[in-house]
Parts: C-alpha cells; structure tokens; sequence
C-alpha cells in the first residue's frame, strides 16, 4: 500500500459516519501491520490531516482537512441555494433536513440540518449509506441514464443487492422499477425500510453549469408522521425545490402545471 492509499484508507474511516478513529481500528480494518500503522498515522498527525487527541489516544480530522472542506463549500454557491431551501423547510416542519450527494452506489451526507422536534433523525456529514436503501439514495439514482445506472449495478436484473434490508428492493431488476418510480414522481417515499422506524421524503436539484446533482430530504421517526402525512410533507419538499430548479434552469422542474403529479 503506498502512502496515499494508505491516506485514502484512512480518510475513508470518517466517510463511514465516524467522528474519530483509533490506532487498533486502523490496523484491523485496513489489514496494517503495528508499524505501518503507527508511521502512517504519525505522518498525517504531522502534516495536520489528523489531530490525535491526548486524553483518548483517538484521532479526529485535522486542520488542514477542516480547512479544506470549508474551502469546498465556500466554492460551491450552488449547496449554499439547495441549504436555504432546507433551512426553510426544516424551521417550518422542525424535521432534519439533509443534503446529500451520489457517490458510486452510495450516497454520501454532505449537510445536516437539525430540526426542533425533540426526537430527530441525525446523520453526520460523510456518512454513508447504500443508496438502494434510502428514498434519497434512489431519488438520486433516478438522475442517472441507463447505461449509468447499469455501470453501477450490472444489467442482470435478477442479481441479488447485499444484504438488502426488509422492505427494500432485494434485487437490482426490484431496485430498477424503484427508481423508475423516483424518476416519474421526481422524487421518493420511505417509511421503516432501510432504518426501522424512520421516515424520509426525498428529491433533487441539478446545477446546469457543473452538472452537479444533489439530494434534499427531510427525515423524521415514523411514529411522527402518517402515510398521507409523508404524502403531503413530500409534496411541500417537491414544491420548495421545483421553484429553485425552474429559476437556476435545471431542466427536470421545467415542466409547469402541478409538479406534485406526472
């Protein structure tokens, strides 16, 4: 392993949803030796991509990632518009709001805003999850062509998706017609499926310059919200991105009439 898969490898821990890592969980999960371990880590805590912190003999990202990330974001108007829109819905339903991005066959939380309600739903950013088994996940799968979505998932429909939850689909031809659906609808649905007992609605924004594509998605515990509930709080998300969509020229929201029905 050089040392720049090593620094991926390792960087990679946090895109599963952790704040801090250990010594041990490095050299076990990335199969290193105690010595490779311990040089690889020392290099990054020098060069301020980890901060080891005393007390715990934990890491946690550096400054110079912090500082690399907020740089990211700064340079991205397009997130900050996607945010505003989620603030809003978020302050107004007190549910979380996330914004989140396609990553291969993940989706990757990029945002997390939290809401009022004294039980909330809370993810944080860099976490990862299969996108086959979230509303944002296939809403986002909806964005890509055919040939896209087949480079990620085979083309044999009746091959089986890794430990599929209940509720989810089970195979990539069940996650095809999902996805479908998300596509006709622009957007999605899901109650108890890939999280028991949690709820989202979810749907997307494209930036016609970049390209870039992002999922916004309202969470919530699904003893909170009713079917016809999560109906109407899907429609109040499609309704807030479809105006931003149609005033930034993303060619999905450019259809008038009702946009909570095709």
């Amino acid at each position: 392993m050089s040392i720049l898969e090593g620094v991926e490898s390792v960087l990679g821990m946090f895109g599963e949803g952790r704040h801090e890592i250990s010594f041990n969980e490095v050299m076990d999960e990335l199969g290193l030796a105690k010595s490779s371990a311990s040089r690889l880590l020392a290099q990054m805590v020098r060069y301020r991509m980890l901060d080891l912190q005393p007390a715990t003999r934990r890491y946690r990202p550096g400054v110079l990632l912090i500082r690399a990330a907020q740089a990211a974001t700064q340079a991205h108007p397009f997130d900050d518009q996607c945010r505003e829109v989620l603030s809003s819905l978020s302050d107004s339903t007190g549910f979380t709001a996330y914004l989140s991005m396609l990553d291969g066959t993940d989706t990757v939380v990029l945002q997390r805003l939290n809401g009022s309600n004294p039980v909330q739903v809370l993810s944080p950013p860099g976490a990862r999850r299969p996108a086959f088994t979230t509303a944002m996940g296939r809403v986002l799968l909806s964005r890509l062509s055919e040939t896209e979505f087949h480079a990620r998932y085979g083309t044999a429909g009746d091959t089986g998706l890794p430990q599929a939850p209940a509720g989810c689909p089970s195979t990539v031809s069940e996650l095809h017609e999902r996805v479908a659906i998300a596509r006709h609808d622009r957007s999605a649905v899901a109650i108890n499926e890939g999280m028991p007992g949690i709820g989202a609605v979810a749907t997307t924004l494209a930036d016609p310059v970049s390209g870039d594509v992002r999922g916004l998605c309202l969470s919530f515990t699904a003893m909170q919200v009713s079917e016809t509930q999560a109906t109407a709080l899907r429609n109040t998300l499609v309704r807030a991105v479809a105006a931003v969509g149609q005033r930034i020229g993303d060619t999905l929201w450019r259809a008038t009439g009702d946009i909570t029905s095709r």
